[in-house]
């Protein structure tokens, strides 16, 4: 059975969606570049780590930048530096960019951090054109200390695991858009995925989407020195990225599209961990993710306009 976000996926061929222009791509991903950029160089400036992981990291290291049809950028930055982060974001980087996270300023449009590029639109089929997270954006996971001793690890993780899956169901049924539904209605598997996630949705919208999102982000954080470190709101969930510390810190250098970039510690031992030991080779193209795009603007499209 696929999962919803194979679901989604899958929908993109039939979807009627418009696609991203070579030029709208190229584009964007200047966008990108500039917005970590602007990151990389805040985050040396305050002695703060971020790393390129995830999709990202294997562009670095198979194509030394942007994976061909990829269309966004992730980074990670340790849970301490996170948090110093969050501290002087306003005053570093707060003319240009906006900081949506958990347990920050209320404003949390997702399980984990986003930075977001002021007066842009980025919309995806399962966000409203005007909701605040329809900007260009750059993901950024929160690394945190995984338990050393495996039953309390089990148990975390198990818990975490389950506050997600409730989370992400609430999230469904708060943020609900007929766009999103009338996509996933395109198919019965697609439509029972979509009902089962506002049916569970309504039980637990006891707390609204900003309280789970600040309740997940607090499950994940383990304060005592370990040996192990994960990226619990990675695309594994909990228990997928978990690795020795050193596979994460220190940081090792890449290449991306020109820049000098940070990469784990360990990328070959990070990539086949997420993407299997076969990660250089090309994946058939119906493997390969895409996310739906409704509609972009930038910076001076909106100025314009």
């Amino acid at each position: 059975m696929k999962s919803y976000k194979d679901l989604l996926n899958s929908l993109s061929e039939d979807s009627g969606l418009r696609q991203l222009t070579d030029y709208e791509v190229k584009k964007l991903r200047d966008v990108y570049i500039q917005t970590f950029r602007d990151l990389s160089e805040c985050c040396q400036k305050n002695n703060l780590t971020v790393m390129m992981i995830g999709g990202t990291a294997l562009g670095a290291v198979r194509h030394q930048g942007f994976i061909p049809w990829d269309d966004d950028l992730d980074v990670a930055m340790p849970r301490k530096d996170f948090e110093k982060f969050k501290i002087i974001f306003e005053k570093e980087l707060g003319d240009r960019y906006i900081l949506s996270a958990p347990n920050y300023k209320n404003n949390a449009n997702n399980r984990f951090p986003m930075m977001l590029v002021k007066n842009t639109k980025f919309v995806e089929v399962e966000r409203e054109p005007e909701d605040e997270g329809s900007k260009i954006k750059i993901d950024i996971f929160v690394i945190d200390n995984i338990p050393n001793n495996i039953i309390h690890r089990c148990m975390k993780g198990f818990w975490c695991t389950c506050l997600m899956f409730m989370a992400s169901r609430e999230e469904t049924y708060e943020k609900q858009n007929k766009f999103l539904k009338k996509y996933m209605y395109k198919t019965l598997e697609g439509k029972k995925a979509y009902n089962s996630r506002i049916k569970l949705g309504k039980v637990f919208s006891f707390f609204n989407f900003q309280q789970w999102a600040d309740i997940v982000d607090l499950s994940f954080q383990y304060k005592k020195d370990s040996a192990f470190m994960g990226i619990p709101s990675g695309r594994g969930h909990y228990f997928k990225e978990i690795r020795p510390s050193k596979t994460f810190l220190p940081v090792s250098e890449g290449r991306f599209e020109g820049l000098k970039v940070n990469l784990p510690g360990h990328p070959h031992d990070y990539l086949s961990n997420l993407y299997g030991v076969d990660y250089m080779n090309l994946p058939p193209e119906d493997k390969r993710e895409r996310h739906l795009i409704m509609d972009i603007k930038f910076k001076e499209d909106l100025l314009d306009g």
